[in-house]
């Protein structure tokens, strides 16, 4: 009987440890790092758009004034549904700023997403309901801002949280226990990588704009630079040379920006050992943060160039 009673203990004794364990807190620095990297590349993208819509928009008021044929009434627009355009085709930088909208709709959807992990691994209280409504809102402005973008990965596969991750973070809300939040960033992996491989394809797309509008813009300063001589020529180097360094600064940004999403899935697949193990450095995560701050940096001059 005795021994019976004392295997009875060892097995509960057993059952609490495994218990603790499987409900231990959670290291969230690693999480915290990872969610401030993926807000610093939505605020470099955003600002690197900025630059390539007011060339544009510069580029589109130069030549419309220089051509002879442009008409005043084709600026005007007609109030309608969508306030449409008197001009046949509107102007580009109009779909560069429809672009830079959605991308940050996008962006912002991802951030959303992020902040969740910090909230579910701090230990904040979030209840099943405040987590589906946070997925719906998450995974509707993602699909949203793919389908406004056209990218090449089908809308519907850019929804963020899987519904086998939504009932794995409703088993981790519940229990409170580690095997659960693993299981909805593991099966979360195939869309973060989706989501990078669509903003890195973008990326290229905008880093080709800026180096088509640099030549465009820099046609007329070489222009006016050709009709002057001397000290004449001061106004025109000056002008050059600012517009060097604010698109060096823009393609720092692009390259850097490339960088942080293709080490983003690469991180976010990291933050499953960072739960496992708190004390392991993680290189992976580390140097999605470093680039990071570097993209603040960069940021900072192209605001200041612009």
């Amino acid at each position: 009987m005795a021994r019976k009673y004392f295997a009875r203990i060892y097995i509960l004794i057993v059952v609490l440890i495994l218990g603790v364990v499987g409900c231990a807190s959670i290291n969230s620095i690693s999480i915290v790092k990872f969610n401030g990297a993926v807000q610093e590349a939505g605020t470099g993208i955003d600002a690197a758009m900025s630059v390539n819509y007011n060339w544009t928009r510069s580029g589109f008021i130069e030549g419309f004034s220089a051509n002879s044929e442009s008409k005043f009434s084709q600026l005007i627009i007609q109030p309608g549904e969508k306030y449409d355009w008197s001009m046949e085709k509107p102007p580009i930088y109009l779909d560069i700023k429809r672009t830079q909208s959605s991308l940050a709709e996008l962006n912002n959807a991802f951030t959303q997403y992020a902040n969740l992990l910090v909230k579910l691994s701090g230990g904040e209280l979030v209840s099943i309901d405040t987590f589906d409504q946070l997925a719906k809102d998450i995974n509707k402005n993602a699909i949203e801002a793919a389908k406004a973008l056209k990218v090449s990965v089908s809308p519907n596969d850019m929804a963020l949280i899987s519904t086998a991750a939504s009932e794995a973070a409703r088993l981790y809300i519940e229990q409170k226990r580690q095997g659960y939040l693993i299981d909805f960033i593991r099966k979360n992996q195939e869309v973060v990588q989706k989501y990078s491989d669509a903003c890195i394809q973008l990326i290229r797309i905008i880093r080709g704009n800026l180096k088509t509008y640099y030549v465009e813009k820099y046609e007329p300063i070489k222009n006016a630079w050709n009709a002057s001589s001397g000290q004449g020529r001061q106004k025109q180097t000056e002008a050059m040379l600012s517009l060097n360094e604010q698109f060096t600064t823009a393609l720092g940004v692009m390259q850097e920006l490339e960088s942080v999403y293709t080490a983003l899935p690469k991180a976010h697949a990291e933050l499953i050992k960072s739960i496992n193990n708190p004390k392991l450095d993680l290189q992976g995560v580390q140097e999605l943060y470093t680039s990071g701050k570097r993209l603040q940096r960069l940021y900072t001059e192209l605001k200041k160039n612009g």
